[in-house]
Parts: C-alpha cells; sequence; structure tokens
C-alpha cells in the first residue's frame, strides 16, 4: 500500500509551451501500450544512427529563445547530434529531437496538441508522428505538410528514410484493451 501513497504523490509532469505551463496527461493501458510499440520501432528501425527513450526532457525553447519544455511521448537522437552537446546537457538536451511520436491520451486538448507540433517542427524536428490509439492512425507531420497513414500501410516518409515499419505494428495488442 505505501508505493501506491508514493506514486500518487509525487509531483505531476509538466511542459512548458510558450510560457504557458501544461500538465501532461496520465497515460492509459492503450497509451502505454502503443508508446511501448513506437519507442521499439524507432530502436529497431534508428539503432545504427541513434537513441530512442520515453518521457525524453527537452529545453526546446533554447533553440528559438521561448521558454518552452516539453516531455515527448517517445524521442529519437541520432548519435551525432548527441556527441555535439555536453554531457551534463544530454540529460535535457537544449535541442528538438530528430524524431518525435506523440500518443494521444484522454483529456489531452487538439489545440495544445497542434500547437507542440508546430513548435517541434519550428525548432528543427524533421518529422513528428501523431499516433491515436483510438482510430489506430498516424499523422505524420514534416515541414512540408502532413499525411496520414493507417493500418495495411507501410509507414515511410522521405524525412527519416531508414523508418520504415508496418503501421499496424504501432497499435499491435490493442484488441486486449477496452476502447
Amino acid at each position: 500500500m505505501p508505493l501506491i501513497i508514493e506514486v500518487l504523490s509525487e509531483a505531476p509532469v509538466n511542459e512548458i509551451l510558450d510560457g504557458r505551463v501544461y500538465r501532461k496527461m496520465s497515460p492509459t493501458s492503450r497509451h502505454a501500450r502503443v508508446q511501448g510499440l513506437l519507442m521499439s520501432i524507432l530502436e529497431r528501425c534508428g539503432r545504427d544512427i541513434g537513441l530512442a527513450g520515453t518521457e525524453w526532457d527537452f529545453r526546446i525553447g533554447v533553440v528559438d529563445d521561448s521558454n518552452s519544455f516539453v516531455v515527448p511521448d517517445v524521442a529519437f537522437v541520432r548519435y551525432e547530434r548527441l556527441k555535439a552537446i555536453a554531457a551534463h546537457d544530454r540529460e535535457q538536451p537544449p535541442v528538438a529531437p530528430d524524431v518525435v511520436a506523440e500518443v494521444r491520451s484522454k483529456g489531452e486538448k487538439a489545440g495544445f496538441r497542434k500547437r507542440k507540433i508546430a513548435k517541434y517542427l519550428a525548432c528543427g524536428t524533421p518529422l513528428v508522428l501523431d499516433a491515436d490509439p483510438a482510430t489506430c492512425r498516424i499523422e505524420a507531420h514534416a515541414l512540408d505538410g502532413a499525411r496520414a497513414y493507417v493500418i495495411g500501410e507501410k509507414f515511410e516518409h522521405p524525412a527519416t528514410p531508414w523508418l520504415v515499419f508496418d503501421v499496424g505494428d504501432a497499435f499491435a495488442g490493442l484488441e486486449y484493451f477496452s476502447k
């Protein structure tokens, strides 16, 4: 029982976008599943060129001189970029990730998600994946626009030629969770 009390008493995770604080939504089982699968996909596809991590803090406001601090569900950063960051800054890099995967959560505000995607792109993230467990759809955002991918399709995008996977792999096992 003490473990539950400790977890519930921890401070919530917040993100800051252009000076405004947003509380990060507590993930559901469906969210956690998709987040884990996207982490595995990014690790597998990008193993030779970089690292992926979940809930990794990024001080992207350093890039555009804004008060912005984000915690992507999954982030990927190329090795060469990590090596260029001072060792003491790698825990909370002052850069935008190379790829971000955000998984939609119940209660999340669509306007915030759109502004966050725009901020990632403006700060240099070449590709942002917006994954929706409810529809099993991934919307890929890049500076040249957005494209939706659904189960049965292969994910491929010119911004990340190394990232190729079956869209269904990002949503495997969701049938075991209620909608």
